[in-house]
C-alpha cells in the first residue's frame, strides 16, 4: 500500500513538472526572469547587493506582471530601478520604470520586493536606440531576445548596483 502511495505521489509530481510548463505555453502567457548582481554591471560592481526580477506577459501581450526583490545593497538609498535595453555587458537605455519613477511608487531602501504591471503607456523608449514612447511590442521582442537587462540604481553606485539580463527560466 505504501509503495502504491509512493508512486502515485511520485507520478503527480512529474505529472505538474512536465504539464505545468506546458500548461503556461499552451495559455499563451510568457515568463521572464533575471538574477541581479554587482558583477554583472557595467562596470563590474563589488557589492554584498543581490536581486531577482520575475515577469509573465498575460496572453494578449499587452501587460507585464512583475516582481523586484532585492536585498544588501550598500546605497543608504535606492533611487531607481528600471529595464534597460542592451545586451550582456552593453549599457542601454531605460525602457520602463520598475520603482523610483514613471509614475512607479518609490523603492524600498536597501531591500524590499516591489510589484507591478507595465504597459505601452509605461515604455518609454529608449528613442536613440529604436523604441519610441509606448512602443510595448518592441520592449516584449527585446526582452524575448535576452538582448534587455533589470538594473537597480542606489545613492552609492548611481551608475546601477545590481543588475541581471533577463531570459526565459525555460531556457536554463
Amino acid at each position: 500500500m505504501r509503495k502504491t502511495l509512493m508512486s502515485a505521489c511520485f507520478a503527480a509530481v512529474l505529472f505538474l513538472l512536465v504539464l505545468g510548463p506546458l500548461a503556461t505555453a499552451q495559455s499563451g502567457e510568457k515568463s521572464f526572469k533575471a538574477t541581479l548582481t554587482g558583477l554583472q554591471e557595467g562596470p563590474a560592481i563589488s557589492t554584498t547587493g543581490t536581486g531577482e526580477f520575475r515577469a509573465r506577459l498575460d496572453a494578449a501581450r499587452t501587460t507585464l506582471t512583475y516582481e523586484l526583490e532585492y536585498s544588501g545593497l550598500e546605497g543608504t538609498s535606492t533611487t531607481a530601478a528600471h529595464v534597460h535595453l542592451g545586451q550582456r555587458g552593453v549599457n542601454g537605455g531605460v525602457s520602463f520604470f520598475l520603482c523610483g519613477g514613471g509614475g512607479k511608487p518609490a523603492c524600498p531602501a536597501t531591500q524590499g520586493l516591489v510589484t507591478g504591471t507595465v504597459e505601452a503607456v509605461d515604455v518609454v523608449g529608449p528613442v536613440a536606440q529604436g523604441i519610441a514612447l509606448g512602443e510595448f511590442a518592441e520592449i516584449v521582442a527585446a526582452m524575448q531576445s535576452g538582448a534587455t537587462y533589470a538594473n537597480v540604481h542606489t545613492n552609492k553606485h548611481p551608475g546601477g548596483e545590481v543588475r541581471g539580463q533577463i531570459k526565459d527560466p525555460r531556457s536554463e
